[in-house]
């Protein structure tokens, strides 16, 4: 305990500069692939910190993928190297070797000022809507902690803050993983911002981008209709089929697109158009199988209307491994963490937030938490959440569970009844209400390492389980 304390001790004397963070990003908003302030950013602070850093396009990474212990990967590597904005931050010597991922893209036209009205800082442009400024600082601010107990303790062990770009995208550690960046890594731990304390034993969707292009013949609607082979027909009845499929796969599975008829005037027949779909499910092989057969399908589209299919797979990310032993682990640490305090004044805003919602929305998420009235949710949850209420959405963070054991914890960050994606999301995180969660989020995130690096028997008990699990082999996704 004394160890974790410490730590502890640390991440206080960090507070400061952990609001710094928050806000810097939160005031400077870059969409996935165009993180370079970001990184820029927080480079310059870790490297000042006394931390080794390697940005994803150095040259190491392009020969690991040739020389590296997974060559299976290199089909997958577009350019031989990570991402330009992805960085790998080090301190420490020896094992265990864990991991801190930290991501910091915006999302577009979630714009949005602290407050409790609709009210972009800039009309149209990105925000922090899912409330990635705070995840970074918070993972930079436990890494940062967990190098200062290192340094002083004088104990083996490696902490390693990985920032992670695109994980809007869903490609960012997919690219990452793809580019050898994660080899050597022994643990890792994540977060995410959101309405309650709590953790996940594994989750997420498993999903793949694909896009399907149609290739017909043009040719006067009126005056030579039959002379034409209209490729956005395909793409409806490749959309009806879809529909049809809906019916046919398990129930847990996503299926859901958009389209481009590709500009054409009505008295044209159009010769292109395409559709880009996403498939989810709770394992990837189970995706893999549905878009096989969306392929059949777009196939038969092509066939009825005598134009030409072409699917164009994109990036995909693979569900999160379940981890019982390292979810555990993550629950006494966010119970150990203690609890977010408010001020009246923070309080009265989450209100305003909140009644911006839809009641019935906000009292369907208090039943999950099996309690009365919500404001801002300042308990754990129980442990049994994580199967309750599943995460149905995806993330390439997934994809690090499939190489190394990884916990996932979440902290409340916005007022329940809000979600990510919202411009009240966006609102809370520019706030005092998200650097809260934040802070909190950097205790437990350090309080895990900490414990990870004095606890060789847990590391064994986590890994022993992981490697019992099998399961699927993992490739990237990477188109």
């Amino acid at each position: 305990m004394l160890e974790k304390q410490a730590v502890y001790e640390e991440v206080q004397r960090l507070e400061q500069q952990c609001t710094d963070i928050c806000r810097y990003l939160w005031a400077h908003p870059e969409t996935g692939g165009n993180e370079k302030l970001s990184v820029e950013y927080l480079t310059g602070i870790l490297e000042q910190e006394g931390f080794r850093v390697k940005k994803g396009n150095a040259p190491e990474y392009a020969s690991a993928v040739r020389n590296g212990s997974r060559p299976e990967y290199a089909s997958a590597v577009k350019n031989g190297s990570g991402p330009e904005y992805a960085f790998l931050a080090e301190y420490g010597s020896g094992g265990p070797v864990i991991a801190v991922l930290a991501e910091y893209d915006a999302l577009p036209g979630l714009s949005q000022k602290a407050c409790a009205v609709r009210e972009p800082v800039e009309a149209g442009g990105p925000g922090h809507g899912c409330g990635h400024n705070l995840l970074g600082a918070a993972s930079v601010t436990g890494a940062i902690a967990v190098k200062r107990y290192l340094e002083k303790s004088g104990i083996a062990g490696t902490v390693r803050l990985y920032g992670c770009p695109e994980e809007e995208l869903l490609s960012g550690k997919v690219r990452m993983a793809a580019a050898h960046m994660f080899d050597g890594c022994d643990l890792a731990v994540s977060w995410h911002p959101g309405s309650v304390n709590s953790v996940y034993d594994g989750g997420y969707l498993a999903n793949v981008s694909a896009k399907f292009f149609f290739k017909g013949q043009t040719s006067h609607a009126a005056f030579a209709p039959e002379r034409g082979r209209s490729a956005l027909d395909a793409v409806e009845l490749m959309n009806v089929g879809a529909n049809y499929l809906r019916e046919h796969v398990i129930d847990k599975a996503r299926i859901h697109y958009t389209t481009d008829s590709g500009g054409f005037a009505p008295n044209i027949v159009p010769d292109h158009a395409s559709a880009w779909y996403f498939v989810r499910a709770p394992h990837m092989y189970q995706v893999k199988e549905i878009l096989e057969r969306l392929d059949k399908i777009a196939q038969g589209a092509a066939l009825m209307t005598e134009t030409k299919s072409e699917m164009q797979v994109g990036y995909g990310c693979y569900e999160m491994k379940e981890n019982h032993a390292f979810a555990d682990l993550c629950y006494a640490n966010l119970k150990e963490a203690g609890t977010i305090r408010y001020t009246p004044e923070e309080l009265a805003f989450a209100k305003e937030l909140q009644d911006t919602l839809d009641p019935a929305v906000v009292k369907e998420e208090e039943k999950m938490y099996r309690r009365g009235p919500v404001l801002m949710a300042d308990f754990v949850a129980h442990r049994d959440f994580w199967e309750r209420v599943p995460l149905t959405a995806s993330s390439d963070s997934g994809d690090v569970s499939q190489i190394v054991p990884m916990g996932l914890l979440n902290t409340t960050c916005w007022p329940a009844g809000c979600s990510p994606h919202t411009w009240q999301a966006s609102a809370a995180c520019g706030s005092t209400l998200g650097e809260k969660g934040a802070l909190h989020a950097a205790r437990s995130i350090a309080g895990i390492v900490c414990d990870l690096l004095n606890q060789p028997e847990v590391v064994e008990k986590i890994r022993k389980e992981f490697e019992e699990a099998g399961g699927q082999e993992y490739q990237p996704v990477c188109g």
